[in-house]
């Protein structure tokens, strides 16, 4: 499908899927700069807050362990699909291939 035969409904509904997706996510890092605690109020441009956030040794700690767990996680994702990839190319037909 050519971008020239996409409808308009096709792709206000993309760009409706992206800005719910990523509008938000756009406004909490504009709206992390804020000098002021409140978040309605704008009060200027401070990176107060960061700074607050890297001396923080046990939220850095968690975030490592996040980290760990996200790469733990990514590798064992690509070890099963890397299995179930050649299980599916290797025995055209086995019980239960439409479940796996």
């Amino acid at each position: 499908m050519s971008a020239a035969k996409t409808s308009w409904f096709t792709r206000s509904t993309l760009a409706f899927g992206f800005a719910f997706l990523y509008l938000p996510m756009l406004i909490l890092v504009i709206y992390s700069f804020n000098e002021n605690r409140l978040v309605t109020v704008w009060s200027g441009f401070s990176l107060k807050g960061y700074g607050e956030l890297f001396r923080d040794k046990q939220m850095i700690a968690a975030a490592k362990i996040s980290l760990e767990i996200a790469f733990l996680t990514a590798c064992a994702s690509v070890v099963l699909g890397t299995m179930a990839a050649m299980v599916m190319t290797r025995f055209r037909q086995f019980p239960g291939k439409s479940l796996f």
